[in-house]
C-alpha cells in the first residue's frame, strides 16, 4: 500500500505541477470543516480535488509527516504538502516563492483559522514550514 499511494500521490503531484493552481485534499467524508476549508481554497482560485480516505493518518505516516505536525486534512499542491487549516496567504506564498521546503502546516485545528472561525473567537496560531530533514519553522504568523 505505502509504494501504491506514493507512486499515486508522485503522479498526480506531477500531472498538476503545470498549473500550480490545482490541490488534492485528503479528508474523511465526516468533518465539516475540511469542506470550509476546502470551499475558501476553491474562492480564491484553487481547483479542489477531494479524496475521501478513511485515516488522514494514514496518508501523513506514507508521506513521512511526523504526527505531531498532523491535523483533519491533507493537501498536495504543485508538489507541496498542505496540513491542516493553513491560510491562503502561506499557500499562495509559497507557491509564489518556491522554497525548498517539503510544505506548510497548522498542527491541530486552532479556533479562528480558516474553516474552524467561531464568531469573533480567534487563537494565536503559526503556518509551519516542513523542512526536508523534518524540523520545522515559522513560515508565518496569525
Amino acid at each position: 500500500m505505502k509504494k501504491t499511494l506514493l507512486v499515486t500521490l508522485f503522479a498526480a503531484t506531477l500531472s498538476f505541477a503545470q498549473t500550480a493552481k490545482e490541490m488534492i485534499v485528503y479528508k474523511t467524508p465526516y468533518c465539516g470543516c475540511c469542506t470550509k476549508w476546502t470551499e475558501i481554497m476553491q474562492k480564491n482560485g484553487i481547483d479542489v480535488k477531494v479524496r475521501m480516505v478513511n485515516d488522514v493518518n494514514s496518508v501523513n505516516n506514507e508521506l513521512g509527516i511526523n504526527p505531531s505536525l498532523a491535523s483533519c486534512h491533507t493537501a498536495i499542491i504543485d508538489n507541496y504538502i498542505v496540513i491542516g487549516h493553513v491560510d491562503y496567504s502561506a499557500v499562495k506564498k509559497m507557491l509564489e516563492e518556491k522554497p525548498d521546503i517539503v510544505g506548510i502546516t497548522v498542527p491541530g485545528m486552532p479556533i479562528g483559522s480558516p474553516g474552524m472561525e467561531q464568531g469573533d473567537v480567534k487563537q494565536p496560531y503559526n503556518v509551519l514550514s516542513i523542512k526536508k530533514d523534518g524540523s520545522t519553522a515559522i513560515y508565518e504568523k496569525h
